[in-house]
């Protein structure tokens, strides 16, 4: 109960000088500020899991082991993913020209922000003495106008990775190998599945990062709390082009931030990688040089955890969007 008070205390949703509310609603900002207590108290993790459900984890579990035991004339269908690799080469596209391709985008498109993202994802389920790998997870959620929308996870065969298993449409339907995980439907209403990010994106880089960081504290100051933030971001929205030069721009701002080269990523696209390590670990962010897209944002130890039996090299998890 005392982190719980804690939280309350640091959020400071009706201070002792706003005057009397105790029969009166919170204000938006009140209500932004309640609504990062969730956020803030997932950020105490030692440890970074997977964005999907524990119950979602198990699930897929059982599906790779079943997988398993059924190729047994094979190698086994459970594997981690080799960390993707990118080659420098002389027609590589600098960050500062994929910024400015992304904004002469904006300016001449008024496509915008649509809520709802198509992504597959992995994660290294880390676990104290043991060796556990998850399989990958691709989701496709779409919202409508009223708030209402669908969601479908399906839980991808391992035997022909990075293959997408949904097929968008009226309703998405899952199609190749791939087990269903989820499926769900929500009624006219506030887009009650999505607990972050509930509120249209702004306009601009500096406005955008303030947005992020109302969900993820740390990412208005910290270049690691911004890529999570982004990652987080891009499973709840699929942003347009002006969303996409404020992305951009604010990765270009990262000190720190690398080129790497040339990348063929896991569903078959062609991109310019660029690195962040920091603590640990290396993030490697892909883009599509033409319009500053991000495509995919995968994580590798750059040092071993004997604990969690990870060695420098591994991957911990990436995210590929789709869409």
């Amino acid at each position: 109960m005392t982190d719980e008070l804690d939280l309350l205390r640091g959020a400071n949703p009706v201070s002792a000088d706003t005057g009397p509310w105790r029969d009166r609603p919170l204000d938006a900002r009140a209500e932004q500020l309640l609504r990062r207590l969730p956020s803030r108290d997932r950020r105490r993790r030692t440890v970074r899991r997977t964005a999907w459900s524990v119950a979602t984890a198990a699930a897929a579990t059982v599906v790779a082991l079943a997988l398993t035991v059924s190729d047994s004339g094979s190698s086994p269908a459970v594997a981690a993913p080799r960390p993707l690799v990118a080659h420098v080469s002389r027609t590589d596209v600098p960050l500062a020209e994929i910024v400015r391709r992304a904004r002469a985008a904006a300016g001449s498109s008024t496509e915008k922000s649509e809520r709802g993202s198509h992504v597959q994802t992995w994660a290294l389920a880390m676990e104290s003495g043991k060796d556990a790998v998850t399989l990958p997870v691709e989701s496709l959620t779409r919202w409508n106008a009223d708030g209402s929308g669908s969601l479908l996870e399906v839980a991808t065969d391992p035997r022909h990775p990075g293959r997408p298993v949904i097929a968008d449409g009226t309703p998405p339907h899952a199609v190749h190998d791939g087990e269903v995980l989820r499926k769900a439907t929500y009624p006219p209403g506030i887009h009650g599945a999505n607990e972050d990010y509930f509120e249209d994106p702004p306009a601009g880089a500096a406005a955008l990062r303030e947005y992020l960081a109302v969900w993820s504290p740390g990412a208005d100051r910290d270049a690691t709390e911004l890529i999570s933030a982004v990652e987080s971001f891009l499973t709840v929205w699929t942003p347009g082009p002006r969303q996409r030069a404020d992305i951009v721009t604010l990765l270009s701002r990262i000190e720190g931030l690398r080129p790497a080269g040339k990348v063929t990523d896991r569903v078959g696209r062609e991109g310019q990688a660029f690195q962040y390590t920091h603590s640990g670990s290396r993030h490697l962010i892909v883009l599509d040089p033409d319009d500053g897209r991000v495509l995919d944002v995968e994580e590798t130890a750059t040092r071993d955890d004997p604990e969690y039996w990870v060695k420098a090299g591994d991957v911990l998890s990436y995210r590929a969007w789709m869409s």
